[in-house]
């Protein structure tokens, strides 16, 4: 029988007078009042047909392309189109204003402010607050402390704004150093990037027309790829995108087909984990065994013996693939030397064992069981019992990579978050079907859930919000489990009751492929960490298949 989903007790801002003294291409310079000032992120509303470039502003473009060129250092080249095209990237009064706010003349910087036009909706106020705010910090930075004082009463208190920062900037006047200064008020200080911080604050509220955002090409030719990226239905390349060409991933680059099946368990295979350096895998089975695969031969290297009574039920990888992790269903953990496939050490349990997982780090390791007086608990590489949580049985349990965040599976349905740090619950999720599995995406902000009513959960656990369900798979009465895939984890894997394996695309859910091989139910699934075109599964049938590209 596969494993199967026990019971709870058993296993369970603006100005009005706009100015832009810029030139369109081949016009002359307009002012603010004028019919042809630009509109905010557009061409003037005269512009004619042959001001157009491809169907986008050809006065934007040239602008993008100044900008860019000044970016690469190409300042002659620049210059050369400034003066071809009649157009400038920015006006006098805008090169002065970013001029003012590096050289910290703030007076300069508010006067010139008054004469910008701001996006709709910004607050002038709260601009000149923070430039008044920069103003008092390096003042007590350099220790005049009365003339900061000065500023604080005279200068900021009187724009009425945000009566919760003014106090916190009050307390800063107690301060014996500037290191003090710095960390209270979260700011680097004049000799770090805090004008240029500033400058990024004030240039989110001016309208771009007249003071282009940093590094805009670039960031619109990023976006394209992403772009690009998001289209391709079996994206699965890793390197740097081409902008000669559009990108799309033929059907061909996803592993679909079986290049090996490895046949040597004489029991279901419920649990697969690749090694961190994707040369071995590591199958645990029904049959009371695990066994040490070869991916280049894909001979088995060792078979650990130990468990005993219903099954090895899951097992994880040190970092450093020195020492693997084997739980099982008699009540045990056992830690194995990789290099001698000696076992090291047998920790045991009043209750069935489900999970485990190490810390990134390498010095920790984490266990999910049954026995509610050791629902998670947390040890040393050695096996030293270093922490507990108890009161609940969990299913499954995952620690995200980062190391933050511990996510369990556990009875009554619930879905629970704690934090790694101080081991407080962060978040508990109730749902209405029983959980069998938790994965967690290499980013360390993605949960994959399997729930028994035949559906695969995404949540994302820093907003604790569902993203999207996946369905296609069957699941009802055993644990089948999930993983994520491709280079960026664009897939979500699952095995499924009805012997195939299901393929979504994470970013929208939808099914893209269903693979046929198994003749039973497929219990897990695990995607090779280091080469991204192989994953394997494994099933109620004794076997484990390994599927690559046909490329």
């Amino acid at each position: 029988m596969p494993m199967r989903i026990e019971p709870a007790a058993h296993f369970q801002n603006g100005n009005s007078h706009p100015k832009h003294p810029l030139k369109s291409l081949g016009q002359s310079s307009t002012s603010s009042s004028s019919s042809s000032s630009y509109a905010l992120g557009g061409a003037s509303a005269d512009d004619s047909d042959h001001d157009d470039y491809h169907g986008v502003s050809r006065l934007e473009t040239t602008r993008l392309m100044i900008q860019a060129l000044r970016d690469l250092g190409f300042a002659s080249s620049a210059a050369a189109l400034e003066q071809e095209s009649g157009c400038t990237i920015e006006s006098h009064e805008v090169s002065e204003f970013r001029t003012a706010i590096l050289a910290g003349h703030w007076t300069v910087a508010e006067r010139i402010l008054g004469a910008l036009e701001l996006k709709p909706g910004s607050d002038v106020i709260r601009l000149k607050f923070l430039i008044r705010q920069q103003k008092f910090l390096e003042l007590l930075e350099q220790q005049q402390t009365m003339t900061a004082i000065s500023v604080l009463h005279n200068e900021l208190t009187p724009l009425r704004h945000d009566q919760h920062r003014l106090h916190d900037l009050s307390s800063l006047v107690m301060c014996s150093s500037a290191d003090d200064i710095r960390q209270l008020a979260h700011w680097s200080g004049v000799d770090g990037d805090s004008r240029q911080e500033l400058l990024a604050n004030l240039q989110d509220h001016i309208s771009p027309v007249i003071m282009i955002p940093d590094h805009r090409l670039a960031t619109l030719l990023g976006q394209a790829a992403a772009y690009q990226e998001l289209k391709c239905t079996y994206h699965n390349y890793a390197g740097r995108l081409s902008l000669y060409t559009d990108h799309i991933c033929p059907r061909s680059e996803l592993p679909t087909v079986t290049s090996q099946i490895l046949s040597d368990h004489i029991g279901e295979v419920w649990f697969i984990a690749f090694s961190n350096d994707g040369t071995k895998l590591a199958s645990a089975s029904k049959d009371l065994t695990v066994i040490i695969w070869d991916i280049k031969t894909f001979e088995k290297i060792q078979v650990l013996k130990g468990h005993a009574d219903h099954g090895v039920t899951s097992l994880a990888w040190s970092p450093d693939d020195q020492i693997l992790i084997t739980c099982g269903y008699d009540r045990c953990v056992k830690l194995w030397d990789v290099t001698t496939y000696e076992c090291l050490e047998t920790l045991d349990f009043q209750e069935s064992v489900t999970s485990c997982a190490w810390a990134s780090s390498g010095d920790e390791f984490l266990t999910g069981s049954l026995d509610m007086a050791k629902a998670i608990s947390v040890y040393s590489a050695t096996g030293r019992e270093l922490h507990r949580l108890s009161g609940f049985r969990v299913y499954d349990l995952a620690l995200t990579p980062d190391g933050k965040k511990i996510v369990a599976i556990c009875n009554e349905n619930r879905l629970r978050i704690y934090s790694r740090a101080d081991y407080k619950l962060i978040a508990e999720i109730q749902l209405q079907a029983i959980m069998t599995c938790v994965t967690i995406s290499k980013d360390s902000r993605y949960a994959l859930v399997n729930i028994s009513a035949k559906e695969i959960h995404l949540w994302d656990i820093e907003k604790i919000q569902l993203v999207r369900k996946c369905v296609g798979q069957q699941q009802k009465d055993f644990i089948i489990r999930s993983c994520f895939g491709g280079v960026a984890d664009n897939f979500l894997v699952s095995g499924s009751d009805d012997a195939n394996v299901y393929i979504w695309r994470r970013q929208d859910g939808m099914l893209i492929d269903v693979l046929p091989g198994h003749s039973k139910g497929v219990n897990s699934v695990a995607w090779n960490p280091v080469d991204q075109h192989m994953f394997a599964s494994a099933s109620d049938d004794n076997t484990i298949r390994i599927w690559t590209s046909d490329v």
